[in-house]
């Protein structure tokens, strides 16, 4: 997971340090030499027609001065190792094995994470050890893998200044060489770590995230983090881009530069300071001039290393730049896209439709605010649809339907609608005495359990009860009456059940009786603003509690009218017969009643 970052920051370490320190160390190669006696020192002066040449042609005198002589032979100089050099040698050296100390122990710190994330990719099953254990650390890794590399590059810069600043046997060239690569390795490590730290807090935050968390403990989490601003993030970036760029500039603009005493060795006589600044030294003070120790110039090895400086602090910049514009971009483009996906998700009444909080800034309390709405809005959702189940026991959703209205909240005073329907009321016979042996709270658990056996069977059939009247029940079917029929013949069936479990508790078994008619009746609402009630108002109705009325007389179990006969679209799925032609209260006409005897061979025992 972090290998290639740590392979990346190492690199962008060697790409700021080591060439710039190999054109160093061909700068500083010639004096080195002189120290060594490789190069024989000879005192020129100018004559007055040289001190009309270029810049370059004092830049080759200043120089080299004089290489050596035609007849000297230098074949007889050896070169002698210094303790300096030696121990620069093993300084390298130590770099290099920290630098794989340090692989080692970023594979062994993110392993858990790699075995996780190895895992979920193959989807296979996480240990929950594994999975709390990637939960407690895994925000904190871009601190724990900074400071593993941080760690690593400190230690090679304590032994580098413990060269630099334990020897005092140095030479003023070894002592500025070192000096330059030592403040050049500082500033590489600080540019490192801080690419470390940036571009895995960036993956952290954007990547590995989704993997170990989910959205609600997230949510839950970051709400009580500590939070930062937006302009925090704005003002690195523009740090790390705009002024790194320019500080690195100047950096290698700095080293860029050779005084003129260490160029010659000596103070510079008048003829250098001409060819330094031609005509306008007349306008200078000449005596100071001659005697500054601060007289610099730029020659052909500074230039190449001005360049070389320059060009890699511009490749670095860009690295940067590129990385940061990147992370950036996406540290506001994704948590707000984020955001917006999930606003255009369907409702739901669970925590689906909860954002990612990936940080405290203004955007992570974006996310919070949405998650904390969204949260409100499921909670409601789940409210309002236990309310719609609560009014649909009292106000059946099928009697919305028929009155065309989506919710409860759209019935008004006054609705109806004409519907030819098949109505069937149901009674126990002679619940009145059977209630008298029963306390109030036995007669509420003896109706509720034998509502409970009938009520399923109903809806089972296509109807909805419209309404309990005691122990009768009403309910409404569609123009078809054979699921009416269908429903009270299964009714008395479950009775038989219902009568089972009451012997259990010493109780009498009871009988019930069911009439069934069809024809047109009008649904509606009644009542006044304050109170209102959905009904059934029909002849039909009427006529249909008085069949059921008709069962304890003629002893049947099911009694439907002539008129719910001749609508079965076939009667020969029943056993039924002609009980009697009667005229009933309430109505003028006399009315031919029929006794459904059985389905399918079945017979209906009183």
């Amino acid at each position: 997971m972090n290998l290639r970052i740590y392979a990346l920051a190492v690199v962008l370490y060697l790409m700021l340090v080591f060439p710039v320190s190999l054109i160093m160390l061909f700068k500083y190669g010639p004096m080195w030499m002189e120290e060594k006696g490789l190069i024989r020192e000879e005192a020129q002066s100018l004559s007055p027609a040289s001190q009309q040449n270029s810049f370059i042609q004092f830049d080759l005198l200043s120089q080299a001065d004089s290489l050596s002589k035609p007849n000297e032979s230098k074949s007889d100089k050896n070169i002698v190792v210094d303790d300096d050099e030696i121990r620069f040698g093993t300084g390298m050296s130590l770099l290099f094995r920290i630098i794989l100390l340090g692989s080692l122990l970023i594979f062994l710190v993110n392993y858990p994470f790699q075995r996780l994330f190895r895992r979920k990719r193959k989807k296979k099953p996480i240990n929950d050890s594994l999975l709390r254990f990637c939960q407690r650390w895994l925000l904190y890794m871009p601190v724990i893998n900074s400071f593993i590399i941080g760690l690593v590059l400190a230690v090679y810069l304590v032994f580098l200044g413990f060269l630099l600043f334990s020897n005092n046997d140095q030479s003023d060239t070894s002592l500025q060489f070192y000096r330059q690569f030592f403040f050049i390795s500082v500033f590489a490590s600080l540019l490192s770590v801080l690419f470390l730290y940036f571009w895995h807090k960036h993956r952290v935050t954007f990547k590995y995230i989704d993997h170990v968390f989910d959205s609600v403990s997230l949510y839950r989490e970051n709400r009580k983090g500590n939070s930062s601003k937006i302009k925090h993030r704005l003002w690195i970036n523009y740090t790390m881009t705009t002024l790194m760029p320019l500080v690195i500039v100047l950096f290698y603009l700095f080293l860029s530069t050779t005084s003129i005493r260490e160029a010659i060795g000596k103070e510079p006589e008048p003829a250098h300071v001409q060819v330094l600044f031609g005509k306008y030294l007349p306008y200078l003070d000449n005596s100071n001039l001659m005697s500054s120790n601060q007289l610099f110039y730029v020659n052909a090895i500074d230039s190449l290393l001005m360049f070389v400086g320059i060009f890699t602090g511009i490749l670095i910049s860009i690295i940067y730049l590129f990385f940061f514009m990147t992370w950036t971009t996406q540290s506001i483009v994704v948590p707000l896209s984020e955001v917006l996906e999930k606003m255009k998700q369907p409702v739901g009444d669970g925590l689906d439709r909860l954002a990612v909080v990936r940080t405290t800034d203004e955007l992570g309390r974006l996310a919070i605010g949405y998650n904390e709405m969204a949260t409100r809005i499921s909670e409601n959702i789940i409210d309002l649809k236990k309310l719609t189940e609560a009014n649909q026991r009292f106000v059946p959703e099928e009697f919305l339907r028929f009155l065309g209205k989506e919710s409860i909240k759209d019935v008004q005073l006054g609705d109806q609608v004409q519907q030819c329907m098949t109505v069937l009321f149901a009674d126990i016979r002679s619940f009145t005495t059977l209630s008298e042996t029963m306390s109030p709270p036995e007669n509420f658990n003896f109706l509720n359990t034998y509502l409970g056996y009938m009520e399923p069977v109903i809806r089972k059939y296509g109807g909805f009860v419209d309404k309990f009247i005691g122990d009768s029940i009403m309910a409404l079917f569609d123009e078809n009456p054979e699921n009416a029929i269908d429903a009270a013949l299964e009714m008395h069936e479950k009775l038989v059940d219902f009568n089972r479990l009451m012997e259990q508790f010493g109780r009498k078994a009871i009988s019930i009786g069911a009439g069934i008619h069809t024809g047109n009746l009008m649904l509606g609402v009644v009542g006044g603003e304050g109170r209102m009630e959905t009904t059934v108002i029909s002849d039909s109705v009427n006529l249909a509690s008085r069949l059921e009325g008709l069962t304890r007389e003629y002893n049947a179990g099911v009694i439907v009218s002539e008129i719910c006969l001749n609508k079965l679209s076939d009667k020969n799925k029943y056993m039924f017969k002609l009980l009697d032609t009667v005229q009933v209260k309430g109505r003028q006409e006399a009315v031919s009643i029929y006794e459904i005897l059985c389905l399918n061979n079945n017979f209906i025992k009183d």
